[in-house]
């Protein structure tokens, strides 16, 4: 008898991941939709935004171009540890409370940082503020795979990123426009503070709990009040009968241990695909984003036209997400994935035609359209673990992948001074187009699949 209870109360579950499947669109609402999307504007600001400032700041520091690199390499730090432990937090307790932690972390960092006195206070401030920005794009990432059903997962995996978008479109004329007025750097990093503090209050009353997670941890009844008030919401806003619910597999609980799970097969390999990926993905797009000014001047560019066409190549980003958001859910993940780093490895290449005013900035668009495009990625991370440690694995391997942040500014800083900007051009395009290689050759098959048949498949597609 207790083992035919068992059996219903696992078909049950399954049930109500089926019922989120079979919806015609998400479940989240638009005033919480947009609270989520803003995880990805701060991390897209706040990342581009040190491109700008660090000279502004080692000249008030008095900093050598060594000494620029500490704040830059501990805040990538930041990206994976303090992400780490707040995505583990976000499997164990809940996204919602983590969210609410992470969203804390970043304001407080960033307002910190705005009041730094030195290279070490600075240092110290943009580590915080990389460990909530890592841990706030895996929970934003898992949050609204969770609540989208299965054929338009990637499409509101990529509405969401068009805050990102926003993030590095505005974030260079923000930088310009702030930039030398007095206290112009610490204007910029206090912005991202004052929005963070907004944000504290506002997903405490409008950031629901993830019905899925609630599912994976055995709290069935709040599970189904949640996807009933789901239902009724997309009934409401499509005017129609919802679809018949069909099977899914059985998705396992919540078993502890996320790092011991995500560690045997078949994640194992799925990890170290991923990871392999995020790490010259990154070197290649944290270099370019933190450094781009300074590599397009020493290509040959000068210093003003070094950060105008950084600027205008930003312009790019819009267009890479919009275009995104309509072939998300046509091609194979990984496929696209694939054709983005190709893309990539040509705007670097076409940089280096420094004697042509319009390749140069063809190339920074190519390169800014890249970045926003490869939002893709972060929904592939949210796909391919199970709901008990989709945060976890999330985590692991995008913010592993930023370990490469410690030495990225390094590299650069190398690159620069023994093969200059066109040599370095052409380092990071061999790097990015590698990242695609590794996808293409490794990675799993998620479009239009369920979330609880990726995660439970045995074999890599």
């Amino acid at each position: 008898m207790k083992g035919v209870l068992e059996i219903d109360r696992k078909q049950e579950i399954a049930d109500l991941n089926a019922r989120i499947d079979r919806l015609p669109r998400t479940g989240l609402r638009g005033i919480t939709f947009m609270l989520i999307g803003l995880s990805y504007f701060f991390m897209f600001y706040d990342l581009s935004i040190q491109g700008f400032i660090i000279p502004t700041i080692a000249e008030e520091f008095n900093l050598t171009s060594t000494q620029t690199a500490i704040p830059i390499s501990f805040y990538l730090l930041g990206y994976p540890l303090g992400g780490y432990f707040l995505a583990v937090y976000g499997d164990r307790v809940g996204r919602r409370q983590a969210l609410l932690i992470t969203v804390i972390v970043v304001a407080f960092g960033s307002l910190m940082t705005a009041l730094s006195w030195d290279m070490w206070s600075l240092t110290f401030f943009r580590f915080l503020v990389g460990a909530g920005s890592g841990a706030e794009i895996a929970l934003a990432s898992t949050i609204t795979a969770e609540f989208s059903p299965a054929k338009k997962r990637g499409k509101y995996l990529q509405m969401m990123y068009f805050w990102g978008a926003g993030g590095l479109t505005l974030t260079p004329f923000i930088s310009l426009a702030l930039i030398d007025f007095q206290y112009g750097w610490r204007i910029i990093t206090a912005i991202g503070g004052i929005v963070a503090i907004l944000l504290i209050f506002l997903r405490k009353n409008h950031l629901p709990e993830s019905p899925r997670w609630l599912v994976a941890n055995n709290k069935i009844e709040e599970a189904k009040k949640q996807i009933d008030e789901i239902e009724r919401f997309c009934e409401e806003k499509t005017g129609e009968k919802l679809p018949e619910v069909y099977n899914v597999p059985i998705e396992q609980e919540n078993e502890g241990n996320e790092l011991k799970t995500l560690f045997k097969p078949p994640y194992v390999k799925r990890v170290i695909i991923t990871l392999l990926f995020w790490c010259l993905w990154l070197v290649a797009t944290n270099g370019y984003l933190t450094y781009g000014p300074t590599i397009i001047s020493n290509a040959g560019a000068g210093l003003v036209d070094g950060n105008l066409f950084a600027a205008l190549g930003y312009l790019g980003t819009p267009v890479g997400a919009i275009l995104a958001f309509w072939f998300v859910d046509s091609l194979e993940r990984k496929v696209s994935m694939f054709i983005i780093t190709v893309i990539f490895a040509v705007g670097l290449i076409l940089i280096t035609f420094t004697h042509s005013t319009l390749l140069v900035f063809l190339g920074a668009f190519f390169i800014s359209f890249c970045i926003a495009a490869q939002s893709i990625a972060y929904g592939y991370m949210a796909e391919i673990f199970p709901t008990r440690i989709r945060a976890t694995g999330v985590v692991v391997t995008d913010s592993g992948g930023n370990l490469t942040g410690i030495v990225t500014p390094f590299i650069i800083v190398g690159l620069l001074s023994l093969v200059g900007g066109i040599g370095t051009l052409i380092a990071l395009s061999i790097i990015v187009f590698a990242s695609g290689l590794v996808i293409l050759i490794g990675g799993e098959k998620t479009t239009g699949v369920e979330l609880t048949r990726i995660a439970e498949e045995k074999k890599s597609s």
